[in-house]
Protein backbone atom coordinates (compact mmCIF):
# COMPACT_ATOMS: atom_id res chain seq x y z
CA UNK A 1 0.00 0.00 0.00
CA UNK A 2 1.32 3.62 -0.86
CA UNK A 3 2.77 5.96 1.73
CA UNK A 4 0.66 8.70 2.15
CA UNK A 5 3.06 11.71 2.16
CA UNK A 6 2.62 15.48 2.41
CA UNK A 7 5.98 17.07 0.61
CA UNK A 8 7.29 20.52 1.96
CA UNK A 9 9.68 22.26 -0.51
CA UNK A 10 11.38 25.70 -1.83
CA UNK A 11 11.49 25.63 -4.69
CA UNK A 12 14.90 24.92 -6.80
CA UNK A 13 15.92 22.31 -9.36
CA UNK A 14 16.56 19.63 -6.84
CA UNK A 15 13.56 20.14 -4.89
CA UNK A 16 11.02 20.20 -8.14
CA UNK A 17 13.33 16.97 -9.14
CA UNK A 18 12.28 15.33 -5.85
CA UNK A 19 8.85 16.58 -5.74
CA UNK A 20 8.73 14.60 -9.06
CA UNK A 21 10.56 11.47 -8.04
CA UNK A 22 7.85 11.09 -5.15
CA UNK A 23 5.16 12.54 -7.54
CA UNK A 24 5.70 9.30 -9.52
CA UNK A 25 6.77 6.91 -7.56
CA UNK A 26 4.61 4.05 -6.92
CA UNK A 27 5.51 3.64 -3.12
CA UNK A 28 3.98 6.58 -2.66
CA UNK A 29 0.95 8.74 -2.02
CA UNK A 30 1.47 11.95 -2.23
CA UNK A 31 -1.24 14.04 -0.83
CA UNK A 32 0.00 17.70 -0.18
CA UNK A 33 2.71 19.97 -1.70
CA UNK A 34 4.02 23.12 0.49
CA UNK A 35 6.43 25.64 -1.42
CA UNK A 36 8.22 27.93 1.58
CA UNK A 37 9.64 31.20 0.68
CA UNK A 38 13.36 29.74 1.32
CA UNK A 39 15.79 29.34 -1.69
CA UNK A 40 13.27 30.75 -3.74
CA UNK A 41 10.80 33.54 -4.17
CA UNK A 42 7.34 31.97 -3.02
CA UNK A 43 5.07 33.40 -5.72
CA UNK A 44 7.17 32.34 -8.73
CA UNK A 45 8.19 28.75 -7.58
CA UNK A 46 4.67 28.46 -7.02
CA UNK A 47 3.53 29.28 -10.27
CA UNK A 48 6.39 27.06 -11.64
CA UNK A 49 5.28 23.95 -9.69
CA UNK A 50 1.77 24.36 -11.40
CA UNK A 51 3.79 24.45 -14.72
CA UNK A 52 5.24 21.43 -13.98
CA UNK A 53 2.64 19.57 -13.34
CA UNK A 54 0.37 20.84 -16.10
CA UNK A 55 3.08 20.25 -18.19
CA UNK A 56 3.88 16.31 -17.07
CA UNK A 57 -0.35 15.18 -17.32
CA UNK A 58 -0.55 14.43 -13.63
CA UNK A 59 -3.07 14.36 -11.03
CA UNK A 60 -2.51 14.23 -7.48
CA UNK A 61 -2.35 16.50 -4.75
CA UNK A 62 -2.81 20.33 -3.58
CA UNK A 63 0.01 22.75 -3.97
CA UNK A 64 0.08 25.34 -1.04
CA UNK A 65 2.22 28.23 -0.49
CA UNK A 66 3.74 30.30 2.49
CA UNK A 67 5.18 33.95 1.94
CA UNK A 68 6.77 33.69 5.34
CA UNK A 69 9.95 35.11 5.29
CA UNK A 70 13.29 33.21 6.86
CA UNK A 71 14.68 34.70 9.79
CA UNK A 72 18.07 34.58 7.93
CA UNK A 73 16.61 34.64 3.89
CA UNK A 74 18.75 32.85 1.58
CA UNK A 75 21.21 34.51 -0.92
CA UNK A 76 19.18 36.58 -3.25
CA UNK A 77 20.97 35.51 -6.49
CA UNK A 78 20.15 31.45 -5.22
CA UNK A 79 16.45 32.70 -4.81
CA UNK A 80 16.14 34.46 -8.17
CA UNK A 81 16.69 31.13 -9.84
CA UNK A 82 12.82 30.69 -9.37
CA UNK A 83 12.03 33.23 -11.86
CA UNK A 84 14.27 31.19 -14.50
CA UNK A 85 12.46 28.29 -14.09
CA UNK A 86 9.29 29.47 -13.91
CA UNK A 87 9.72 31.11 -17.77
CA UNK A 88 11.30 27.85 -19.11
CA UNK A 89 10.33 27.51 -23.10
CA UNK A 90 9.23 24.10 -22.18
CA UNK A 91 6.00 25.60 -20.46
CA UNK A 92 4.87 26.78 -23.46
CA UNK A 93 3.27 23.04 -24.21
CA UNK A 94 0.79 24.51 -21.77
CA UNK A 95 -1.18 27.08 -23.35
CA UNK A 96 -3.38 24.46 -24.94
CA UNK A 97 -3.40 22.22 -21.65
CA UNK A 98 -6.50 22.91 -18.43
CA UNK A 99 -3.67 24.49 -15.53
CA UNK A 100 -3.51 22.10 -12.99
CA UNK A 101 -4.73 23.89 -10.34
CA UNK A 102 -6.42 27.69 -10.70
CA UNK A 103 -5.40 30.85 -8.72
CA UNK A 104 -3.69 31.25 -5.82
CA UNK A 105 -2.74 28.30 -3.29
CA UNK A 106 -3.89 28.18 0.19
CA UNK A 107 -1.98 28.89 3.15
CA UNK A 108 1.09 25.75 3.39
CA UNK A 109 -0.19 25.28 7.17
CA UNK A 110 -4.12 25.05 6.42
CA UNK A 111 -3.79 22.36 3.70
CA UNK A 112 -1.33 20.59 5.39
CA UNK A 113 -2.90 20.72 8.82
CA UNK A 114 -6.21 18.96 6.35
CA UNK A 115 -4.26 16.42 5.18
CA UNK A 116 -3.05 15.15 8.12
CA UNK A 117 -5.74 15.42 10.46
CA UNK A 118 -8.49 13.65 7.55
CA UNK A 119 -5.53 11.31 6.56
CA UNK A 120 -6.52 7.02 7.93
CA UNK A 121 -3.07 6.18 8.31
CA UNK A 122 -0.32 8.18 9.35
CA UNK A 123 1.58 10.53 7.64
CA UNK A 124 5.43 10.86 6.37
CA UNK A 125 6.46 14.79 5.81
CA UNK A 126 9.67 15.06 3.48
CA UNK A 127 11.12 18.13 3.97
CA UNK A 128 13.75 19.98 1.44
CA UNK A 129 13.46 23.43 3.18
CA UNK A 130 13.77 25.34 6.39
CA UNK A 131 11.47 24.05 9.26
CA UNK A 132 9.59 27.64 9.49
CA UNK A 133 5.91 26.21 8.30
CA UNK A 134 6.24 23.22 9.84
CA UNK A 135 6.66 24.62 13.09
CA UNK A 136 3.93 26.97 12.57
CA UNK A 137 1.35 24.55 12.09
CA UNK A 138 2.50 21.91 14.93
CA UNK A 139 2.62 25.27 17.53
CA UNK A 140 -1.03 25.59 15.94
CA UNK A 141 -2.15 22.06 15.83
CA UNK A 142 0.28 20.57 18.08
CA UNK A 143 -2.03 17.15 18.33
CA UNK A 144 -0.95 16.53 14.68
CA UNK A 145 2.58 15.64 15.43
CA UNK A 146 1.02 12.20 16.83
CA UNK A 147 0.21 11.57 13.23
CA UNK A 148 3.51 12.63 11.44
CA UNK A 149 4.76 9.19 11.64
CA UNK A 150 8.20 10.29 10.12
CA UNK A 151 10.03 13.00 9.00
CA UNK A 152 13.07 12.95 6.77
CA UNK A 153 14.60 16.08 6.46
CA UNK A 154 17.52 17.71 3.61
CA UNK A 155 19.32 19.92 6.58
CA UNK A 156 22.37 19.57 8.54
CA UNK A 157 26.45 19.02 8.29
CA UNK A 158 26.90 16.36 10.70
CA UNK A 159 30.41 15.41 10.29
CA UNK A 160 31.71 17.88 7.23
CA UNK A 161 31.71 21.48 7.32
CA UNK A 162 28.56 23.27 6.40
CA UNK A 163 27.40 25.42 3.12
CA UNK A 164 26.76 28.49 4.67
CA UNK A 165 29.01 31.16 3.58
CA UNK A 166 27.52 34.66 5.40
CA UNK A 167 29.20 37.01 7.34
CA UNK A 168 29.69 36.21 11.26
CA UNK A 169 29.28 32.63 10.76
CA UNK A 170 31.93 30.38 11.45
CA UNK A 171 30.94 27.96 7.97
CA UNK A 172 29.52 24.97 10.23
CA UNK A 173 25.67 25.51 9.23
CA UNK A 174 24.00 23.96 6.33
CA UNK A 175 21.59 26.63 4.98
CA UNK A 176 18.30 24.80 5.52
CA UNK A 177 18.97 24.78 9.11
CA UNK A 178 21.15 28.34 9.29
CA UNK A 179 17.38 29.46 7.59
CA UNK A 180 15.41 29.11 10.68
CA UNK A 181 17.48 27.24 13.44
CA UNK A 182 14.79 27.88 16.19
CA UNK A 183 12.45 26.25 14.03
CA UNK A 184 14.64 23.42 13.38
CA UNK A 185 15.17 22.58 16.82
CA UNK A 186 11.46 23.14 17.57
CA UNK A 187 10.40 20.40 15.27
CA UNK A 188 13.43 18.19 16.03
CA UNK A 189 11.80 18.21 19.68
CA UNK A 190 8.16 17.60 18.65
CA UNK A 191 8.26 14.54 15.88
CA UNK A 192 9.27 11.11 17.48
CA UNK A 193 10.73 9.42 14.08
CA UNK A 194 13.17 11.50 12.23
CA UNK A 195 15.45 11.20 9.73
CA UNK A 196 18.14 13.28 8.69
CA UNK A 197 19.93 13.50 5.07
CA UNK A 198 22.84 15.50 6.06
CA UNK A 199 25.23 17.12 3.48
CA UNK A 200 27.72 14.79 4.37
CA UNK A 201 25.60 12.08 2.03
CA UNK A 202 25.11 14.60 -0.45
CA UNK A 203 28.40 15.36 -0.81
CA UNK A 204 29.13 12.00 -2.28
CA UNK A 205 26.28 12.65 -4.93
CA UNK A 206 27.17 15.12 -7.57
CA UNK A 207 24.92 15.18 -10.71
CA UNK A 208 27.66 14.25 -13.41
CA UNK A 209 27.87 14.54 -16.94
CA UNK A 210 27.36 10.65 -17.70
CA UNK A 211 24.51 10.76 -15.45
CA UNK A 212 22.97 13.48 -17.61
CA UNK A 213 24.07 11.37 -20.57
CA UNK A 214 21.90 8.97 -19.37
CA UNK A 215 18.82 10.74 -18.83
CA UNK A 216 19.47 12.57 -22.19
CA UNK A 217 19.35 9.36 -23.79
CA UNK A 218 15.94 8.59 -22.42
CA UNK A 219 14.51 11.94 -23.19
CA UNK A 220 13.25 11.95 -26.24
CA UNK A 221 10.45 8.81 -24.91
CA UNK A 222 10.18 10.40 -21.21
CA UNK A 223 8.64 13.85 -20.67
CA UNK A 224 9.47 13.66 -16.87
CA UNK A 225 13.47 13.04 -18.27
CA UNK A 226 12.93 15.79 -20.40
CA UNK A 227 11.71 18.32 -17.92
CA UNK A 228 14.52 17.45 -15.84
CA UNK A 229 17.61 17.76 -18.56
CA UNK A 230 15.82 21.08 -19.03
CA UNK A 231 15.72 21.80 -15.60
CA UNK A 232 19.53 20.73 -15.01
CA UNK A 233 20.65 22.62 -17.81
CA UNK A 234 19.90 25.77 -16.10
CA UNK A 235 22.83 25.03 -13.00
CA UNK A 236 25.62 23.94 -15.61
CA UNK A 237 28.49 24.95 -14.71
CA UNK A 238 27.98 24.80 -11.46
CA UNK A 239 28.99 21.77 -9.22
CA UNK A 240 25.62 20.65 -8.98
CA UNK A 241 24.37 17.92 -6.11
CA UNK A 242 21.20 16.00 -5.98
CA UNK A 243 20.71 17.26 -2.16
CA UNK A 244 16.44 17.20 -2.43
CA UNK A 245 16.13 14.49 -4.81
CA UNK A 246 18.42 12.33 -2.71
CA UNK A 247 16.18 13.34 0.54
CA UNK A 248 12.66 11.93 -1.57
CA UNK A 249 14.80 8.96 -2.76
CA UNK A 250 15.54 7.78 0.80
CA UNK A 251 11.72 7.09 1.21
CA UNK A 252 11.29 5.53 -1.80
CA UNK A 253 14.26 3.20 -0.98
CA UNK A 254 16.02 3.10 1.66
CA UNK A 255 18.18 0.60 1.66
CA UNK A 256 20.25 2.60 -0.68
CA UNK A 257 21.83 4.12 2.15
CA UNK A 258 23.50 3.21 5.56
CA UNK A 259 21.93 4.92 8.59
CA UNK A 260 23.32 5.63 12.04
CA UNK A 261 21.55 6.60 15.13
CA UNK A 262 23.03 9.76 16.65
CA UNK A 263 22.28 12.34 19.44
CA UNK A 264 21.76 15.49 17.18
CA UNK A 265 21.48 19.61 18.90
CA UNK A 266 21.14 22.58 17.34
CA UNK A 267 23.05 25.68 17.61
CA UNK A 268 20.51 28.76 17.43
CA UNK A 269 22.73 31.77 17.99
CA UNK A 270 26.31 33.02 17.83
CA UNK A 271 29.08 32.35 15.16
CA UNK A 272 27.85 28.16 14.80
CA UNK A 273 24.10 29.32 14.59
CA UNK A 274 22.31 26.46 13.07
CA UNK A 275 24.91 23.85 13.46
CA UNK A 276 24.23 20.07 13.64
CA UNK A 277 26.13 18.98 16.11
CA UNK A 278 26.56 15.17 17.95
CA UNK A 279 25.65 16.22 21.46
CA UNK A 280 25.95 13.61 24.82
CA UNK A 281 23.97 15.56 27.05
CA UNK A 282 21.36 17.63 25.12
CA UNK A 283 19.58 17.40 22.20
CA UNK A 284 17.58 13.87 20.90
CA UNK A 285 18.52 10.68 18.89
CA UNK A 286 17.82 10.72 14.79
CA UNK A 287 18.49 8.84 12.03
CA UNK A 288 21.27 10.21 10.58
CA UNK A 289 22.39 9.08 6.63
CA UNK A 290 25.86 8.62 6.31
CA UNK A 291 26.37 6.81 2.58
CA UNK A 292 24.24 5.85 0.08
CA UNK A 293 25.24 4.06 -3.28
CA UNK A 294 25.46 5.74 -6.11
CA UNK A 295 24.99 3.29 -8.57
CA UNK A 296 21.30 2.50 -7.65
CA UNK A 297 20.65 6.08 -6.45
CA UNK A 298 20.85 7.21 -10.20
CA UNK A 299 19.60 3.63 -11.75
CA UNK A 300 16.31 4.82 -9.04
CA UNK A 301 15.83 8.02 -10.03
CA UNK A 302 16.10 7.15 -14.23
CA UNK A 303 13.61 4.54 -13.82
CA UNK A 304 11.26 6.62 -11.99
CA UNK A 305 11.48 9.51 -14.26
CA UNK A 306 11.09 6.76 -17.39
CA UNK A 307 7.67 6.21 -16.36
CA UNK A 308 6.01 8.98 -18.15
Amino acid sequence: MPIPVIHNHDGHVDDILGCILLWLSPEVDLQAVGITNGDCYFDQAYEAMLKVATFLDIEGPEIAVSEDEMPNPFPDNWRRESYIINELPLFGANDFKKPYQQGRGRRLETAFADCISHSKTPVTAIVTCPMTNIANMLREQPQLKSKITELITMSGAVQVPGNVDAEGCDGSAEWNVYADPVSYKEVLESIPNITIIPLDVTNELRVTPEFLARLEKQSDRSKASLLALKLFSLVRGFEYYFWDTVTAAALVEPSIFTFKDMKIDITTQGKSMGKTGTSIFSGRKVRVALQANKERFEDLVLSIFARI
